[in-house]
């Protein structure tokens, strides 16, 4: 387990519980199915920050644990369709939805999971929250179709691809902490928020790079569909910036002409050796930084050392 979820098995138990309950259906089909995919989820980042953040500030209450869960089923609703739409082979090191069950299945299973975390929040109560929750999933679905859009576009800048991976990945991330200081003055709220965003943003950028130099067995997926799929990562915007203008037309041409493995191969060299990934990983560490500065607004103690460490955690992964 990750040093900084040390502390948390009981809650991650309990938001365990809660997503297979909203999960589960009264139609036998559809309950083996759901059974069948078992637990298919993320790495608990986004409960893990609810928690954190709430245990910072106070107590961890059955609030915040079934917060938790919808947004862990919201994150593994994009998985399922992602890896539909990357066509990878395996997640967590076993093999995707869509790979077990057909592409139909899988999309149905990914609908399935975001209107269960939507009325798992909604038989809350608490109308501004299931606002959040549905503005919040509504800029993750854009930012997926943004990226989609920008694909195969070399002329994409930094600040785009900073608003592609806000919304696709930290929106979320910082809904999390801002659901974690429910309990907490504006300020913490505020700063709940900005360390969610900033831990999100590093996340993404991390993932980015190791899809060019991870291990495929530590990573647990598959690797390399950024390049295949013509999506412009930092490392390939920074590649791009350090190449000379003479150099840069045929980079441009290589980069969107991507058909066999070969080619994957050859942009993965080119990436590695340019410190492109080096450069990006700085970059990480710098959003880091802005959240562990965040972290200011809270008291001291070892709740607050695990958010910290949460943060290190980021930027020092392999997985």
């Amino acid at each position: 387990m990750i040093e900084a979820f040390q502390g948390l098995k009981d809650h991650f138990a309990a938001v365990e519980r809660q997503m297979a309950e909203s999960l589960s259906s009264p139609e036998a089909r559809v309950d083996g199915l759901i059974n069948e995919l078992g637990s298919f989820h993320g790495k608990m980042l986004r409960p893990a920050l609810v928690l954190l953040v709430a245990e910072t500030l106070g107590d961890v209450t059955e609030r915040h644990q079934r917060l938790g869960a919808a947004l862990e089923m919201i994150h593994t609703a994009t998985l399922i369709h992602d890896d539909l739409i990357d066509d990878s082979d395996t997640r967590r090191g076993k093999p995707t939805a869509h790979i077990r069950f057909g592409n139909t299945t899988a999309v149905l299973l990914g609908d399935y999971f975001y209107t269960h975390a939507f009325n798992l929040v909604a038989a809350m109560g608490d109308p501004p929250v299931m606002s959040r929750l549905t503005e919040t999933t509504n800029i993750v679905c854009r930012g997926e179709l943004h990226q989609q859009c920008a694909a195969r576009d070399v002329s994409l800048s930094e600040e785009e691809y900073g608003r592609i991976i806000y919304a696709k990945t930290a929106a979320l991330t910082e809904l999390a902490g801002e659901l974690g200081a429910v309990g907490g003055n504006p300020a913490q709220r505020r700063a709940a928020a900005g360390y969610g965003l900033a831990c999100g943003i590093a996340f993404q950028i991390v993932d980015d790079c190791l899809d060019f130099s991870g291990d495929p067995l530590k990573v647990g997926k598959t690797l390399a569909t950024d390049i295949e799929r013509g999506r412009l990562t930092l490392p390939i915007i920074r590649l791009l910036k350090r190449a000379d203008r003479a150099q840069r037309p045929q980079l441009e041409q290589q980069l969107v002409s991507v058909f066999t493995p070969q080619d994957v191969d050859a942009i993965r060299t080119l990436v590695s050796a340019s410190g492109a990934i080096e450069d990006a990983l700085v970059t990480a560490r710098e959003h880091v930084k802005t959240a562990q500065a965040h972290l200011d607004a809270f008291p001291a103690g070892p709740h607050r050392d695990r958010l910290w460490m949460l943060a290190e955690f980021i930027v020092q992964r392999d997985f």
